[in-house]
């Protein structure tokens, strides 16, 4: 009989492992990159919304404090778009096809599908987000400076990865056919809900905590030191982060662990 590999012989070298995350992640951002339906949605229309609502319509009309909480708002809303669209309907339709069975059979690192979806929905909404910073940059109304822009961009980023993990929970518990008019049912409600685009009123304020959107938008605030709205507790807004991705990415992955 042959003799066994040990072990040590079978399994992966780190920089193996590494590089084969670094090309799931790679194809998968070339495919995203190459799909329009995705990429000018979420990468051209919160740049060209900015512009039309936020400089042609209210320019000259509002004071540039309010100017740069609009440009906040948009941001957030520009980054919420990828970080929840990017993985649950893909996903859904993944599954639904069979594709996904087959990414899971491949000789892969488990979870390297599952983490090179979320790289890329991080990095398509700091594109995102970015394209509102282009726009107000080189339409002369940019109210932020260079500092402001860093540390709001960063803290929102990383705020999407709560909206990841609940993309991913909406992928693995509907069907493709479901998942866009599912996430619309929560993205929608978020983005007027969370306060982004203007004060809510008292009878609501209430309810904006229940929101991702609206505790990203408060630490971007905070950590860029933009207008005087941030009035949540830092520390709340953190643990409700934490706790929407622990929960919705537990049990996300329960179910792919049981039901595939």
């Amino acid at each position: 009989m042959p003799t066994s590999l040990p072990i040590s012989s079978r399994s992966m070298s780190a920089s193996r492992v590494l590089r084969a995350y670094l090309i799931e992640a790679k194809y998968e951002f070339l495919h995203k990159l190459r799909t329009p339906m995705f990429v000018i949605p979420f990468l051209l229309l919160p740049g060209g919304l900015y512009l039309l609502i936020g400089l042609l319509v209210l320019h000259g009309h509002v004071a540039s404090a309010v100017v740069a909480l609009m440009l906040a708002g948009f941001c957030v809303f520009a980054a919420a778009g990828p970080a929840l669209f990017g993985i649950g309907c893909p996903l859904a339709l993944e599954r639904d096809s069979g594709l996904f069975t087959l990414k899971r059979a491949l000789p892969a690192p488990k979870g390297a599908y599952l983490v090179a979806k979320t790289i890329v929905a991080v990095a398509f909404a700091a594109l995102a987000m970015g394209t509102v910073f282009v726009t107000a940059r080189f339409a002369g109304n940019m109210p932020l400076n260079a500092s402001q822009v860093f540390a709001f961009a960063a803290v929102t980023v990383a705020g999407t990865v709560s909206l990841c993990a609940l993309g991913l929970w909406i992928g693995v518990h509907s069907s493709g056919a479901a998942a866009p008019g599912l996430t619309q049912l929560i993205y929608l409600p978020m983005l007027y809900l969370s306060g982004l685009f203007f004060p809510l009123p008292k009878t609501l304020l209430s309810w904006a905590a229940i929101w991702p959107a609206f505790h990203i938008e408060q630490l971007a605030l905070r950590a860029g030191h933009v207008g005087q709205s941030a009035f949540f507790d830092p520390k709340l807004s953190i643990a409700i982060l934490f706790a929407i991705t622990t929960v919705f990415g537990g049990l996300a992955m329960r179910r792919l662990a049981r039901a595939g």
